[in-house]
């Protein structure tokens, strides 16, 4: 039986093909496949509706400009990735000094990665309430080194393989391996100092 030769192996490639044209159906199509995943990622590490409303339309608008350069070298959804998230440590750099309150900041639901990620570091403990637990948690892991965070997230909150994290950070699988084990071995030891000290 012959191949079909209109069917589409990467219909979002092809899509930003047709971007690059000056074709803004394609362009919209894009943005609403991927606007929710965009938005998503973006308010998961910075924790502030209105700036992650702004990264998101800056993002796609790098898409738009991206497109005549655009070379498909793996899924659009895992560039995308990588444009996102270098929008999200650039902005963190830019404001250093609001690091700390937008990584602390979290939804009604408690449903950003520093309430995730702190449950699994949150021992049992009645010396101290829960909020005040999750609170010392949530600020040991605002104090891990930006790329130790960032691949933390992106393995353990947004479910990646240590493949798609090297790839989005642009950096090698031996290095997010190193990179998660001391970020996590680094919460165990502040969060065990701490509680130890509780008991004291």
């Amino acid at each position: 039986m012959a191949k079909n030769p209109g069917k589409i192996i990467e219909p979002d490639n092809e899509l930003m093909k047709r971007v690059a044209k000056g074709d803004d159906a394609a362009f919209r199509t894009l943005f609403e496949r991927h606007y929710r995943l965009a938005y998503a990622v973006i308010y998961r590490q910075l924790g502030v509706q209105s700036e992650a409303e702004d990264l998101v339309q800056e993002a796609f608008l790098r898409v738009y400009r991206a497109a005549p350069k655009y070379v498909p070298t793996a899924k659009f959804s895992t560039w995308l990735y990588t444009v996102v998230t270098n929008l999200c440590l650039n902005y963190k750099r830019d404001r250093a000094r609001n690091r700390l309150r937008l990584v602390s900041s979290r939804d009604e639901d408690g449903g950003d990665p520093m309430s995730q990620l702190a449950q699994d570091y949150e021992p049992e403990h009645d010396a101290i309430d829960q909020e005040e637990r999750t609170r010392v948690v949530r600020e040991a892991i605002a104090e891990l080194p930006e790329n130790q965070r960032m691949a933390l997230i992106l393995s353990r909150y947004e479910d990646k393989s240590y493949e798609e994290v090297a790839e989005i950070l642009g950096t090698t699988v031996a290095a997010v391996k190193s990179l998660t084990s001391r970020a996590r071995n680094t919460l165990k030891e502040k969060l065990a100092k701490f509680f130890e000290r509780e008991d004291e």
